[in-house]
């Protein structure tokens, strides 16, 4: 059984000079965990997770204005807390190998990849979905 069953091919991306305000607000209103970073190639060079965004946001105990914490984190450009080692998967992989690389190394979801151009997404999310009404 190919990932192709089980991936979602209409990705939501973001490029790396964007900013973690803008990551936020496309991750809050697409309901996504894990946003791929492409280039203006469309090849992928990271991925930012809410993990990211909520470790490289500020403390509930700053004593920050919110004006002057919403300037600076509109700073904070995407390259700067994205994975940069990002694990891939080429389409056309089995379900089974992606669910097998997601567990060994601990990730929540691979990007699919044909070539060097991004072609889809498959989360942990995408397969329990997939199992559970197959």
């Amino acid at each position: 059984m190919t990932i192709e069953k089980a991936m979602s091919s209409n990705v939501v991306t973001i490029a790396p000079s964007n900013t973690l305000v803008e990551a936020v607000r496309v991750m809050k209103e697409k309901k996504i965990k894990h946003l791929p970073v492409v280039d203006a190639s469309g090849s992928v060079v990271g991925v930012v997770t809410d993990r990211d965004l909520k470790e490289a946001s500020a403390s509930d105990a700053t004593t920050l204005e919110v004006h002057e914490l919403l300037y600076l984190l509109d700073k904070v450009k995407i390259d700067s807390i994205m994975s940069k080692n990002v694990i891939t998967i080429e389409k056309g992989s089995a379900l089974k190998q992606a669910a097998q690389i997601m567990v060994e190394k601990g990730i929540g979801c691979l990007p699919i990849v044909e070539g060097n151009k991004l072609s889809g997404i498959i989360t942990r999310s995408d397969i329990l979905r997939f199992f559970a009404t197959s």
